[in-house]
């Protein structure tokens, strides 16, 4: 397959447009026209399917879409790569990561890295854990750092865990709520109060903390971005837990305070297991520990 056309394929898919993906790669709308019948007529299937507001994938599309996005970051890779061996750059080492750690452990691991090796180049991409392991494992990411939370760390072989803290949740009140007044909340008492979380699957740790402490918490507002959470819990509309890496990052209009025996998840870097000593990937998840535990020396050579 020629990986400019497939490469407009991927943008096709993503912008659900022919004419948008054209704009987007600098061509014309009948080049990447031609690009798409080309890859048809190699894979002898249709690709995509038009609809009123522009073009999805059929089912063989989406087929050919799972594997674009890897063959694509394989190929710019090995670009890299024989740049670097070529001595015209150095290889770039992809670093992905939950959101919650870019409010404060990423930065500081980033610097401390950056400090010890002037000359790296770090790529950084934030995702959940469920997307980011398939992701180190394809060679797309260098290293990841994911969290048990919603609980349950997906197994996969060949990956090597390194624990960097244990991060215990807070509960975020409205600066006005009954209980902002004190340093130490039980979760049995917001019992009665309306939550904001996300989707069913992200509030798995909330419901089963909730239960331990006696009740079934109500979710009334359902939003997946830490920003509209803010937002949601300021204006008065309910309460919610954070990590305690993104308190941080949090607006100063909400009320943060430490729960009694709090649920807890647990931090890693995970690496593919050859990578785990010796190479730019193990010296990063040493910045990282750094980071996430300031009170141990870290050797990061």
């Amino acid at each position: 397959m020629d990986l400019t056309a497939l490469r407009s394929f991927h943008e096709v898919c993503r912008l659900g447009s022919i004419s948008a993906a054209a704009q987007a790669l600098g061509y014309t709308q009948s080049a990447v026209s031609r690009q798409i019948a080309v890859l048809e007529a190699q894979l002898k299937s249709p690709l995509l399917r038009r609809h009123a507001r522009g073009v999805r994938p059929t089912p063989a599309g989406d087929v050919l879409l799972g594997h674009a996005a890897v063959i694509l970051s394989r190929a710019e890779r090995a670009a890299e790569e024989v740049a670097a061996a070529g001595g015209l750059q150095s290889v770039p080492l992809r670093v992905g990561a939950v959101p919650t750690v870019t409010a404060d452990l990423m930065p500081r691991a980033l610097t401390a890295y950056t400090a010890a090796f002037p000359q790296a180049r770090v790529v950084f991409a934030a995702g959940v854990t469920p997307q980011l392991l398939p992701r180190l494992l394809d060679g797309e990411l260098g290293l990841a750092v994911v969290t048990d939370y919603p609980p349950g760390l997906p197994p996969h072989d060949g990956v090597r865990l390194l624990h960097l803290r244990d991060d215990p949740l807070y509960a975020a009140l409205p600066a006005g709520h009954r209980l902002a007044g004190r340093d130490v909340v039980d979760l049995s008492e917001l019992a009665g109060d309306t939550w904001v979380e996300d989707y069913a699957g992200a509030a798995a740790m909330l419901v089963s903390a909730c239960g331990r402490a006696g009740f079934t918490p109500r979710i009334d507002i359902e939003c997946g971005g830490w920003l509209g959470k803010q937002a949601f819990v300021a204006a008065g509309f309910g309460v919610t837990l954070v990590p305690g890496l993104l308190v941080p990052a949090l607006r100063p209009d909400i009320a943060v305070r430490e729960l009694r025996d709090p649920p807890t998840r647990n931090v890693y870097a995970a690496l593919r297991t050859p990578d785990a000593t010796g190479t730019p990937a193990a010296a990063f998840a040493a910045a990282l520990l750094a980071a996430a535990r300031p009170e141990d020396h870290v050797d990061l050579a």
